[in-house]
Order: structure tokens, then C-alpha cells, then sequence
């Protein structure tokens, strides 16, 4: 039986309602048999490299949601002397960096810094790294421990609308099918990152086929998918949405990013559970007024308390 799948990836801890997701939505047959992977022997295909990339970068982008906000550190670092001849010895550079920075934690009683790092190189042969990182280290010292070139430390400051969007855009750039190495990932980071998690529902309940069918002639930034997909996702708003259609199958997809909605610097969801597991405020009357006294007629459904009983004079039989 064919039907929609949905995939949800929570970019915080196991559990916990995460303060970022992404919602993917595409069609699912659960009468598919599910086949083994065979061994491998013919090259990747360009459409398959293309799929791996996005889902690279996608999953970088969970990666830095989850670990890293506002405050952090990003590090830019760049080359004067001793340049790199290619990118296996740029990656040895920047290891033996951060096992500085980690010998300089260690000396101040800090644990080993949580941190990606994208390298780069550029047309005509130049290496540069793009670092992210915790800012339990000075910003100066950071600095000066690269020793190599040029460093350039600041502060994550998370956009009102996109957050880091932009920001992990321009760090992934780089990553073209053509630029891809065989079974070599893109980025390196530390053994010490919180990994995002999934959720799988293959019955949606908000998303039939004739809803999705609709979405599918909408503007992706019009009010009305913005509505269908938040009503999927209660206690989250939608950042941004991608829609695509595979030119060889026809198989369309619907990936989304949002963020939790917050009311008055609190999440909203712990004020949703709050609200299932107890009545907010003082208990109210059918018309909506506080209930002040006794006398209100609908205490006994407001409360759940026992039926009161009768103040009718009982007289015994003469």
C-alpha cells in the first residue's frame, strides 16, 4: 500500500524536544520488499553523487544546529607560509591545530573543544579552513595558536529570520559533485558532538495525497503551505521549504526546516505539555469567568468533584 512518509530529524539531544527540525515528506510503498544491498561494482552515478551531496550537507547543517549557537566561535583561518600541497596535508594542518588548542584547554582545566572544520581550496591552488567551535577558549588565544597565516575569530550571532542558514550555506559551497572524493567526507569534526536524531511516521495525519497534490502548485512561500505544514508540526514555525521533483521517476519530495516557536523567551513546548497535564491559571465557568465562589453553576464539571448533595429537609414518616 502506497502512502507518505515522514521523516523528522530533532537537532538536540535524545528525547528532548529540539529547538530545530527537518521535516521530510515523500511518497512510501510499504508493500515494497525490502532488498539487500549488493556489492558494489560499477562507479557511482552522477545522479546518485548529486542525492549524497545534498544529504551532506543537510546532515551538516542538523550537526551545527545541534551542537553550536549563538556565542560560539567561528574561526576563518588562511596561509602564509608552509601552504599545503594538497588536501591530505591540509588536514593534517589543521589536526595538529586543534590538538594545540586542546593541550591549551587541558592546561586551564577545560575538557577538548567541540568543533567542525570544512576545508577549502580554492582555483588556483590556495587552502583555507572554516572552523566552528565552542568559546570556552579566549578568542585570543585561539588566534595566536594557529600561527600559520591569517585567523579571524567571531561570534555566531544567529540571524531573527534564517539563524544560521546563511552561514552554513556559505561553509558548504564547496561541496559540488565534482569536487567529491571517493569515500571521503566533506567535513572533519570531534568525537565529542551530540548527533541529531529521527523519527519515522508513515501516516501523517495532516498530509493526505490530496493535500500534498496541492502543495505541489503552491509558491513555496505562500501562506497557505506555511499553514498545511505548521499544522503538521504543532509548536514549531517554518523556516524554509524544498521542493523537488526527480526528472527520471517523477518521485516528488517536500524537505522543510523549522524552529521552535517561543513565547516570551520560553519554548512553547513546555508550556503545551504543561497545559496537558494540568489546567493554566485559575478554573473558569462555562462563560469564561474566573470561578470566584461555590455558588458557580458549573463547578462540578470545571472541577471533576463529586455531585453535591441535596439541602432539602428529609422529615421522618408520622
Amino acid at each position: 500500500m502506497s502512502g507518505i512518509r515522514k521523516i523528522t530529524r530533532h537537532c538536540g539531544e535524545y528525547g528532548v524536544s529540539s529547538p530545530f527540525i527537518q521535516v521530510s515528506y515523500f511518497p512510501h510503498n510499504s508493500d515494497k520488499k525490502v532488498v539487500s544491498r549488493q556489492k558494489k561494482h560499477e562507479v557511482t552515478s552522477p545522479r546518485q553523487k548529486a542525492l549524497n551531496n545534498k544529504r551532506a550537507k543537510r546532515f551538516l547543517e542538523a550537526l551545527i544546529y545541534t551542537n553550536f549557537g549563538a556565542g560560539d566561535l567561528r574561526v576563518d583561518l588562511t596561509y602564509k607560509k608552509n601552504m599545503p600541497i594538497d588536501e591530505k596535508a591540509a588536514k593534517r594542518e589543521i589536526q595538529n591545530y586543534i590538538k594545540r588548542i586542546n593541550y591549551r584547554r587541558k592546561k586551564l582545566g577545560l575538557g577538548n573543544a567541540k568543533y567542525i572544520v570544512v576545508t577549502e581550496i580554492g582555483k588556483k591552488g590556495k587552502v583555507h579552513h572554516h572552523l566552528i567551535m565552542d568559546a570556552k577558549l579566549d578568542r585570543n588565544i585561539v588566534e595566536d595558536l594557529w600561527g600559520k597565516g591569517y585567523a579571524n575569530t567571531r561570534r555566531l550571532q544567529p540571524d531573527e529570520n534564517t539563524e544560521l542558514t546563511e552561514l552554513i550555506k556559505y561553509l558548504t559551497k564547496d561541496f559540488k559533485v565534482e569536487n567529491a572524493t571517493a569515500n571521503r567526507r566533506k567535513w572533519d569534526s570531534s568525537l565529542n558532538l551530540i548527533k541529531p536524531w529521527e523519527t519515522i511516521n508513515d501516516d501523517p495525519r495532516q498530509m493526505s495525497k490530496k493535500r500534498i497534490n496541492l502543495m505541489k502548485k503552491l509558491p513555496k512561500d505562500c501562506e497557505q503551505m506555511k499553514e498545511f505544514i505548521e499544522k503538521d508540526n504543532p509548536g514549531y514555525e517554518l523556516m524554509s521549504v524544498e521542493r523537488s521533483v526527480d526528472d527520471e521517476s517523477g518521485v516528488w519530495s517536500f524537505f522543510c526546516r523549522m524552529r521552535m516557536i517561543k513565547k516570551n523567551n520560553v519554548d512553547l513546548s513546555t508550556e503545551l505539555s504543561t497545559k496537558e497535564n494540568k489546567p493554566l491559571g485559575k478554573p473558569r465557568c462555562r462563560n469564561g469567568d474566573i470561578r470566584r465562589n461555590k455558588k458557580c453553576k458549573d463547578k462540578q464539571k470545571t472541577s471533576g468533584g463529586k455531585k453535591p448533595k441535596s439541602r432539602r429537609k428529609v422529615t421522618k414518616p408520622r
